[in-house]
């Protein structure tokens, strides 16, 4: 059977089981988000000035008490731990705004550390048996409890999704091509085919979680744009002289290699991006509606970021330094590797620097050079590496 083919096939018979499965259990409606009318200020009485702070926050709501309250949810953060991991402390920046918070969390060191969230949510596990996972917002303290146990991945992929009455968290498991899907009191379980894995845990590196690129109807819509989606990014990559099904089936590609082929699929700004590394850098919108793969000449604003384990969006209006409607990834040269910047629309490519920017050591690309770094080469180290799971090392110790 064609490689294509043989990966919409699976795709197509994995949905059909998730639907199976999810038919008797309870359908959990979207979360409802009020939006009021900027027009129609509310009033109300002005305070003295000499009111006590009690009184004020009494007033305000507390993030720590309204864990789930989507007002206190971390957005677009991520964790720079490769020069400011410390212990207890870590260095967070909004890939939106520009925004960069040092925070000591000192709670960090009564869990497991398993991995992060594009969004900038912590995944920890108990310290004894089972090892449930929990999640921790490091910009309110708050933690959600969850049931379902921390697979003992040494790297572990996760993706969070707040759109339904319950928080639903998702867990990879390389080792044995299991997806775990669990609200805080309940999991469940799938089986995938090792090229459809690979292909679920490229999106979910990319932060694409869910099916809400999908047009609105019923299940067989969603089902048929699903699978045609991910045809047509198969599609592209044959084009590129590359086997998706062997690519999908496969571990990352060490950097350097001949088939150095890098593929994302990837939330931006709600729609689905594939962004493509071959000897070119591609970037393909799949439009849903019309059931059309676009090849995109820009990106407006933004600029990608692209490495081994994970795939960002930047606002480069935010980050002066980071060249509007470019893609940033890594080249490796033996044990060095150093970044480079492709230009979309023009597809001319330079290297950032001279000297390279990374010497790998034991599974880590560490950066080189003087500090401070550069806002580039720490999202760059951000793309290349990802942080074995301690719940992992500890297991093996």
């Amino acid at each position: 059977m064609d490689s294509v083919l043989e990966i919409q096939s699976q795709a197509k018979q994995q949905l059909q089981r998730a639907a199976m499965a999810a038919a008797p259990a309870e359908v959990l409606p979207p979360c409802k988000r009020q939006k009021k009318n900027p027009s129609c200020l509310g009033t109300s009485a002005v305070l003295p000035a000499t009111a006590t702070a009690d009184c004020w926050r009494s007033a305000t709501d507390d993030p720590k008490d309204n864990i789930l309250d989507y007002r206190f949810l971390p957005r677009r953060w991520i964790i720079l731990d490769e020069v400011f991991q410390s212990g207890t402390h870590r260095l967070l920046v909004n890939t939106a705004t520009g925004r960069i918070l040092h925070r000591e969390l000192p709670l960090l060191s009564d869990y497991y550390i398993v991995t992060t969230t594009l969004d900038g949510f912590f995944v920890l596990a108990d310290r004894g048996p089972p090892h449930a996972a929990r999640v921790f917002n490091p910009l309110t303290g708050g933690v959600i409890p969850f049931t379902v146990p921390v697979p003992p991945e040494v790297k572990v992929t996760c993706s969070l999704c707040f759109e339904f009455a319950s928080p639903m968290l998702t867990l990879l498991s390389k080792s044995f091509c299991k997806i775990y899907t669990a609200s805080p009191h309940s999991i469940r379980t799938e089986d995938f085919e090792i090229s459809l894995y690979g292909l679920f845990r490229r999106a979910v590196e990319g932060d694409l979680a869910g099916l809400w690129w999908l047009p609105a109807g019923s299940l067989e819509s969603a089902e048929t744009a699903a699978v045609n989606a991910i045809g047509k990014i198969c599609d592209v990559m044959k084009s590129l002289h590359v086997d998706p099904l062997k690519f999908f089936s496969g571990d990352p590609p060490d950097m350097g290699l001949a088939d150095d082929t890098k593929c994302f699929l990837m939330d931006f700004g709600g729609q689905l991006l594939a962004t493509i590394k071959g000897q070119l850098v591609q970037i393909f919108r799949y439009e849903a509606k019309n059931g059309v793969l676009l090849h995109l000449k820009s990106i407006g604003n933004h600029a990608i970021f692209l490495g081994h384990h994970r795939c960002i969006a930047v606002d480069t209006d935010m980050f002066p330094l980071i060249e509007a409607n470019c893609v940033y990834y890594t080249e490796q040269l033996g044990l060095y590797a150093r970044i480079r910047k492709c230009n979309i629309k023009d597809e001319k490519v330079e290297s950032i620097s001279e000297a390279v920017d990374f010497v790998k050591q034991d599974k880590q690309f560490v950066l080189v050079g003087d500090r401070p770094f550069t806002i580039i080469q720490l999202l760059s180290s951000y793309t290349i590496n990802i942080r074995d799971s301690e719940l992992s090392l500890h297991q093996i110790t």
